[in-house]
């Protein structure tokens, strides 16, 4: 089947449409988790100061909170990071 110029022009600007609103969607997705993934380390860090486990305990826990809360800056800034750092292992 043969395409026309216009057509083929056509098709290539919605199929980049679809590819940068599938790009933003995924994004989106991304920088919610990362929010999900800081809030958590929040309330973690706050059981682990309120529980009086001790300085390790807390330490961990803020470690954590620190990587989750980076993860999210960036990710809220724009920048492409590795899906393995959106949400931290406990």
């Amino acid at each position: 089947m043969k395409i026309d110029d216009d057509t083929q022009k056509a098709l290539l600007l919605f199929n980049r449409r679809a590819e940068a609103a599938e790009a933003a969607k995924a994004a989106e997705r991304r920088l919610a988790k990362a929010s999900k993934a800081k809030d958590e380390a929040a309330k973690a860090l706050k059981r682990a100061q309120d529980s009086g486990g001790g300085a390790e305990v807390v330490a961990e826990a803020e470690t954590a909170w620190r990587a989750a809360v980076d993860s999210w800056q960036r990710l809220r800034d724009g920048e492409e990071i590795p899906e393995d750092q959106t949400a931290p292992d406990d």
